[in-house]
């Protein structure tokens, strides 16, 4: 490689670097990492960790454009590039997790840099030159992040194992799983009653607070948020570096929250919060419903209720089955039931709805005598405790729903 072709090089790679400081380029960079990673590596399908991959992969491109066009650099790694890694571990993942996202990183990374290169480089000379640079770097920087964060993953899981959140953690993890457990040995290593009502809430704190700050913002939002919901002192795991996952009992059906708890919450703070379900069952539905709700939230809501969003969280299809069957009973009532009765009335008034609401229209299509298919259908809102002018969608939502993907037992 000739001066002159070192020279361009070096020219492209700095105003490669200057353009990548707008923030619309940066962030094209980033998503051209993540969404390869989340490809690849399905666990950061969660939004709780795409938001830690995001941040990562935001500081890994800001760190390295700062060094591209010298001569040798060196990794100078972040908090939010150890922080992903620590929420690895914290999360009970394996190593080979971390290390596939950066797998999948390099592949995007040298992917990136020659379609671009061939689109932008005319001269191939000028062109070898660049890549040859910009990969020499790219593979130190990558290899001795990953060497680095290996071990802030190692000593991060050692402590994680050792500590009370550990056991904490491990029994939130065999709840949400549906595990065989022993409820009274769980409920004293949790410290919470977890044969009362739950409403699960997730408290998340935004990049731009300092990480000095962080715990307290987690801790003082979740506080709120409990006390909001006449709870006592809420459950709280940390499942990220700037999210907890909470939980808040009460004896009964807690109540809405309502605008005083929002005007409470400190303005670099984001809560979503699932609805109120008993027992286990409950702990785990709620829990479904508030990472759903926060993975539709409005950015710029600081309390975003499942029960506001339900109907999207639904369409986007992001529910699990347990929540999606907790839906459909609480729409449809007795009439979810699973006997030939109300399967009958089920399809019946599904077909009467699907028909705009009309009894002769119904019967043609069933076969069916039009005052046979009235009767069904107010037979079928005695089941489901109200007439179904009342919330024809959701019914008819609900009635979809069964019909195609069945209910959980």
């Amino acid at each position: 490689m000739g001066s002159a072709e070192a020279k361009t090089a070096r020219q492209w790679l700095e105003d490669f670097a200057r353009t990548a400081e707008d923030r619309e380029t940066l962030d094209y960079l980033v998503t051209v990492l993540d969404d390869r990673i989340v490809e690849e590596v399905p666990e950061f399908r969660d939004p709780v960790l795409r938001g830690e991959l995001h941040a990562s992969s935001r500081s890994h491109w800001k760190g390295f454009l700062a060094v591209v066009s010298r001569d040798t650099i060196e990794f100078a790694p972040t908090p939010q590039i150890y922080g992903l890694a620590r929420t690895l571990a914290r999360r009970g993942f394996d190593l080979t997790v971390l290390l596939s996202v950066y797998r999948a990183g390099r592949k995007a990374t040298w992917d990136f840099i020659t379609e671009t290169l061939n689109e932008q480089v005319g001269d191939p000379a000028v062109r070898s030159a660049v890549l040859m640079q910009f990969w020499t770097h790219a593979a130190y920087w990558i290899d001795t992040a990953v060497e680095s964060l290996i071990v802030v993953f190692t000593a991060e899981r050692e402590q994680w194992q050792r500590g009370t959140l550990a056991r904490q953690a491990e029994a939130v993890a065999a709840v949400l799983a549906g595990q065989s457990l022993d409820v009274d040995a769980t409920v004293t290593s949790l410290g919470y009653p977890l044969r009362q009502h739950h409403t699960a809430f997730l408290v998340s704190v935004a990049e731009t607070a300092p990480d000095a700050d962080v715990q307290r913002l987690l801790e003082s939002a979740a506080r709120t948020v409990s006390a909001g919901l006449g709870a006592a002192r809420p459950l709280m795991i940390p499942c990220s570096t700037r999210t907890a996952w909470c939980w808040a009992a009460t004896p009964g059906q807690a109540p809405t929250l309502g605008d005083e708890v929002t005007a409470e919450l400190h303005p670099l703070v984001r809560v979503a919060v699932g609805g109120c379900h008993s027992g286990l069952d409950g702990f785990r539905i709620s829990h479904a419903e508030g990472v759903a709700a926060l993975s539709v939230a409005d950015p710029a809501a600081p309390l975003t209720r499942f029960a506001d969003v339900e109907i999207a969280c639904l369409a986007a299809g992001i529910l699990n089955e347990e929540a999606r069957s907790a839906f459909v009973r609480r729409e449809l009532g007795s009439l979810a039931a699973s006997d030939e009765t109300s399967e009958r009335l089920r399809e019946t008034l599904r077909v009467y709805l699907a028909n705009g609401a009309d009894a002769v229209a119904t019967g043609e299509h069933m076969r069916l005598h039009p005052n046979t298919v009235r009767y069904r259908v107010r037979q079928a809102e005695k089941s489901i405790g109200h007439p179904i002018q009342r919330r024809p969608g959701r019914t008819e939502l609900a009635l979809e729903i069964i019909a195609v993907l069945g209910i959980s037992k």
